[in-house]
């Protein structure tokens, strides 16, 4: 586990010496080749402190779209870029962006126009690299055809599918004015169906985190509606044991629909008593603490009546 830290820091090091001149290819594709394996993503993950990892992330993109203007046909590359500007998004603009005041509106639209940039930056990142693996993909999808797109696919691009859903629903909710993304949006869903359907226990049920807040947002008339939430709560709390934070901050978002504020206050308090020993959730752990507790705070911004 040592070794990846190590690796990754050699590889910033590696790139710094080679950008003032222009970048070697064969030095290029080991330094893409030591950050899209996946090092950085458990440096990041296992680390206690978001803010410090909220300062290193840009920096961390554009060193990502840095290489892939050298190697822009690196589909590796291409998937820990989008995913990384879908986390950068999700975790250090909206949600912090939500939690302002009223009395900083202006700004916290203007952060989740931001936000909504980076998703959709990601979401490119991510449908160029499908298209790299899976031609036609991205044509079959623009038309509506999901079947037919999803046919193409294999299981070996499931993480492409759940970070091009994640990154297709997360520009949805910053701006629920957006008529085209709106109208696409359960095109986005089946992704992640697919991906749930493929591996019901993805990355710890993330994929089922992410359903949570899709159905619990999506009208009944398209499939919404909280019972269907649930149903993804339970497998995402089934998958990881318990020892993910998220299920129940999102699930406790989708019972404001039912306006049900003792099930809202349980949800919380059971996301407050997670753990914060197991390395891999960390950090979206200490993320959804903070979360959490801001949630519990600010309850009548939610409900109707306490």
């Amino acid at each position: 586990m040592r070794r990846r830290p190590a690796r990754f820091l050699c590889a910033l090091c590696l790139l710094a010496a080679l950008t003032g001149c222009s970048l070697d290819r064969l030095a290029t594709q080991t330094v893409a080749g030591l950050i899209s394996g996946g090092g950085s993503d458990t440096v990041m993950a296992g680390d206690d402190d978001p803010q410090l990892v909220a300062e290193a992330l840009p920096f961390t993109l554009k060193l990502h779209e840095l290489l892939l203007a050298e190697l822009p046909d690196d589909d590796a590359l291409l998937l820990a870029t989008g995913r990384g500007f879908v986390v950068y998004a999700a975790s250090f603009i909206q949600r912090p962006a939500e939690r302002l005041p009223d009395r900083q509106i202006e700004l916290r639209i203007a952060e989740l126009a931001r936000a909504k940039i980076h998703y959709l930056r990601a979401r490119e990142y991510l449908l160029t690299g499908l298209e790299l693996r899976h031609p036609g993909f991205r044509g079959l999808l623009a038309e509506g055809d999901v079947t037919a797109a999803l046919a193409l696919v294999d299981t070996s691009s499931i993480d492409y599918l759940y970070w091009l859903g994640a990154a297709w629903l997360g520009a949805t909710s910053t701006d629920p004015a957006d008529v085209a993304l709106v109208a696409n949006v359960l095109r986005a869903g089946a992704l992640l169906e697919q991906v749930a359907a493929w591996d019901p226990e993805y990355s710890g049920g993330a994929v089922h985190d992410v359903l949570i807040a899709y159905y619990g947002g999506l009208p009944d008339y398209l499939g919404g509606g909280v019972e269907r939430a649930r149903h993804h709560f339970e497998l995402a709390v089934a998958a990881s044991g318990g020892t993910r934070a998220r299920p129940y901050v999102a699930m406790a978002a989708a019972t404001i629909r039912d306006q049900d504020t003792a099930q809202f206050r349980d949800l919380l308090d059971r996301a407050l008593a997670v753990t914060m020993d197991v390395p891999e959730y960390r950090l979206q752990n200490a993320l959804d603490h903070e979360h959490a507790a801001w949630m519990l705070e600010h309850m009548e911004d939610f409900f109707l009546e306490l």
